[in-house]
């Protein structure tokens, strides 16, 4: 009887293991989801002397990094660094666009400067 109840722990400790296994490689968080389904329009070059947060459509505004990928619908928001001015240099996909730069502590759409159409002199 007493062994019949150690497998049963046994099995039960194993399930949960592969349960908690499973969840946490097939887990999509929105983020994900979304970049998965991307229309890539361009990719930031270089920051400096501050901070580049991207928000996604449906996602909240997360800290990227230099060559990271820029999607239709993403909206950039800088910061500068303490007696510093952020300077981040953006190249668009589409090689007929040019590439820009976006400066001091402000927020941005990438469809504003990377869609075929756009217009590149909008300030930004």
């Amino acid at each position: 009887m007493q062994y019949k109840f150690y497998i049963l722990k046994v099995l039960t400790l194993i399930f949960a293991i592969f349960v908690w296994w499973m969840s946490g490689n097939i887990n999509i968080t929105g983020m994900q989801a979304v970049a998965a389904s991307c229309q890539k329009i361009g990719q930031i070059q270089s920051i400096k002397d501050g901070t580049v947060e991207r928000k996604q459509p449906g996602s909240k505004f997360q800290k990227v990094a230099e060559g990271a990928s820029l999607c239709k619908g993403d909206l950039l928001n800088t910061k500068s660094k303490a007696g510093k001015i952020v300077i981040v240099k953006i190249t668009c996909t589409d090689p007929s666009l040019p590439n820009w730069i976006l400066s001091g502590n402000s927020q941005a759409g990438v469809n504003n400067r990377c869609t075929p159409g756009s217009n590149p002199n909008i300030p930004i």
